[in-house]
């Protein structure tokens, strides 16, 4: 019975990693093609194809499925939010109220919507244009005009000089356009010689320079593939920063942040083509333009209606950031791989031995080298093919294909196929990289936040809220601890990684994946990993079963044997003057020393709890780091008071990040608008 109940907690997160398990019309569409399909074909069919590019094309070829499949896939259509210049002008006018009526917060969401939903400014069409008679096709530089006044009256002159520039850039600029931006810009110059412009203030960011190696990745037998500590890590200290090799920002965020960076906007500016996204600055726009959102513009909405998870939609992005070329040089590079870790597979099994450590080592430092020029790091990481059930598989593979048309549709290859012609290789070859990536991205992926502050204080009702998801390579190989060594934050979309306490040289370096010994029970914990990741945890907080905070004491501490070299650990003494032999290295010991210790670890960190209600987190860390250093020396958790302290020095250390201080008693503003 359990394991029934365990089997269908897992089927059911792992589909909830694909798509919405109630909206959309990709459900739907899976649900009937599997129920035509059957589970004997699902089974004993489909279940027989061993390779991605079999089971993608069984999708579009097999006479069992494919009617079924084309009935829905050939039905696919562009669909996005353009530009609208009566919108924009609406926004516009809406926004010239609000600024007459005082409430500038108001206007600057309004213009930023008008700027956001103006078409591009067209020299060809004429005035008679339905377009064009609109503001007479000059709804963008009057939008942007608007704004930049709104931050002039903000003395905000920056904002309003890089607004002014897209004016200026705009040909055929009317007379009176152009008088009004010379008179803005003369504000902005006058302001700058008067010396009372009023500065950006500097957020607090993370250094993002690469520190030493502080790791290394090693392989086990019983933990796969791990990051360990290569030298000494203390508290605080930076293990590792690490950009995304792919990022996708949630769509409920489209309105507040950067599509690219991620990062919250003021002045934000859109996509020459839809009106769904927006940009931080020209940077991130034309970065994203070049690569991926020139695929994903056109049909974005129709990818979010589809009710496919965010991972599914990173899977994507992972394909439309490369471009086809790239695609298909990785999926030849991963073929390579594949014939030959067969190839010496074969060799050794007719040799009759099983390969060994060092040969399996030279033939993953062979496939590096013949994948050299393509980035194939995603694709060492975890996906449990052999653990996947067919059903598993074929809902993959439905997703795999349903991308695969969107692809065709917005001219990601250079001759698509014909709606009712099997894909070409080509095209089933980066359909199979994207099934691939709906493997991989169920285990590895990171949801990306950034910590929302408390309106009354920086850390009290302080928390992460999360805005996108990404995957690291690197980080990807930290396994789990009920008890993590490290902190994660993020710094736009790059992940940094620091200490919680000390490390040795040959410790693992481990994160925690969502259930933490502090707050759920041993049982919650196991079920909740075996469900998500596929593995039962065995960490020292499982083992030990290490108690909730709600039964956590600081008695529970045990303090390390004061002789050098001795392993044992023993209770915190009733008396600590007493002398008593260990066990272990048959000494007389006497623990006083280490007690004192503890009470003064237990005294900084009030010290560093003190300076967080003072809200000031540097001088907190300080505490917290210097005790978690002396505390790990001679102790060993659980300890109540250095858990609430780790936990708070990573609410410290995450004030580095992506950090957002609602303002009271007004809503956030949204600069686009919803309409998906």
């Amino acid at each position: 019975m359990e394991e029934t109940e365990a089997g269908f907690y897992r089927t059911l997160c792992s589909l909830e990693t694909l798509r919405s398990g109630t909206k959309g019309f990709f459900r739907e569409f899976s649900e009937k093609v599997t129920g035509i399909a059957g589970e004997q074909w699902i089974s004993k069919v489909f279940g027989r194809l061993s390779g991605d590019e079999d089971r993608v094309r069984a999708v579009f070829v097999d006479g069992k499925i494919k009617d079924a499949v084309l009935d829905t896939l050939n039905r696919t259509e562009i669909l996005y939010r353009g530009k609208d210049a009566s919108v924009s002008r609406a926004r516009r006018l809406e926004g010239f109220e609000a600024a007459a009526a005082g409430e500038r917060r108001k206007a600057l969401a309004l213009f930023s919507q008008a700027v956001l939903r103006a078409p591009l400014v067209s020299g060809t069409r004429p005035i008679g244009d339905a377009i064009d008679a609109i503001d007479r096709g000059f709804g963008l530089p009057l939008a942007f005009l608007a704004r930049a006044q709104m931050f002039l009256a903000s003395n905000r002159c920056a904002f309003a000089e890089r607004d002014l520039s897209f004016v200026e850039e705009t040909d055929h600029l009317p007379d009176a356009l152009r008088a009004e931006l010379v008179r803005a810009k003369e504000t902005c110059e006058k302001r700058r010689s008067e010396g009372t412009m009023v500065a950006k203030a500097e957020e607090r960011r993370e250094s993002l320079v690469s520190g030493e190696q502080l790791l290394e990745i090693e392989e086990t037998e019983n933990a796969g593939k791990r990051a360990i500590a290569t030298k000494r890590i203390e508290p605080g200290q930076r293990v590792i920063t690490e950009p995304p090799l792919a990022a996708v920002l949630l769509p409920e965020y489209f309105g507040t942040h950067c599509h690219h960076c991620f990062r919250r906007f003021e002045a934000p500016i859109g996509c020459p083509v839809c009106s769904s996204v927006a940009f931080c600055d020209r940077e991130c726009r034309d970065a994203a333009i070049d690569s991926y959102h020139k695929y994903e513009c056109k049909i974005l909405a129709l990818l979010i209606g589809s009710g496919m998870s965010i991972l599914s939609m990173l899977a994507l992005r992972m394909v439309t950031q490369n471009g086809p070329s790239e695609c298909l040089k990785i999926s030849r590079a991963l073929n390579r791989r594949d014939e030959s870790t067969t190839t010496t597979t074969t060799t050794t099994e007719k040799e009759g031995r099983p390969a060994s450590k060092s040969a399996k080592r030279r033939t993953r430092k062979k496939k590096l080298r013949e994948g050299s020029s393509c980035d194939l790091r995603a694709y060492d990481l975890v996906m449990h093919e052999k653990r996947r059930t067919a059903k598993d598989f074929f809902e993959r593979s439905l997703m795999a294909a349903f991308l695969l048309r969107c692809l065709q549709r917005v001219g990601f290859f250079r001759q698509a196929s014909e709606d009712n012609e099997p894909p070409s290789d080509e095209e089933i070859a980066v359909a199979s990289l994207v099934l691939k990536h709906l493997q991989l991205l169920q285990f590895n992926a990171h949801e990306v936040f950034e910590t929302r502050l408390g309106t009354e204080h920086r850390f009290r009702g302080s928390k992460p809220v999360y805005i996108g998801v990404a995957v690291y390579p690197t980080v990807a190989r930290f396994n789990h601890d009920c008890y993590p060594a490290v902190a994660r934050y993020f710094v736009g979309r790059r992940i940094v990684i620091r200490a919680t306490r000390p490390l040795q040289p040959g410790d693992a370096i481990a994160e925690n994946y969502g259930p933490i010994f502090t707050k759920r029970t041993l049982e919650d914990r196991r079920r909740a990993l075996a469900g998500r990741y596929w593995f039962r945890c065995e960490c020292t907080a499982c083992r030990e079963n290490w108690p909730r905070f709600d039964g956590l004491t600081n008695e529970a501490v045990r303090l390390r044997c004061p002789s050098e070299g001795c392993p044992r650990l023993h209770r915190r003494p009733r008396d600590p003057d007493k002398t008593v032999e260990c066990s272990s290295c048959r000494r007389s010991i006497n623990l006083r020393a280490s007690v004192e210790r503890v009470l003064e670890c237990e005294r900084l960190y009030a010290r560093g709890f003190a300076a967080m209600d003072r809200e000031q987190p540097e001088t907190a860390l300080e505490a917290f780091h210097e005790a978690a250093r002396e505390f790990h020396r001679v102790a060993v958790p659980p300890h109540r008071d250095t858990h609430l302290a780790e936990i708070a020095a990573s609410a410290c250390m995450a004030d580095r990040g992506n950090v957002y201080q609602p303002v009271a008693a007004l809503p956030l503003p949204n600069f686009c608008e919803r309409s998906l």
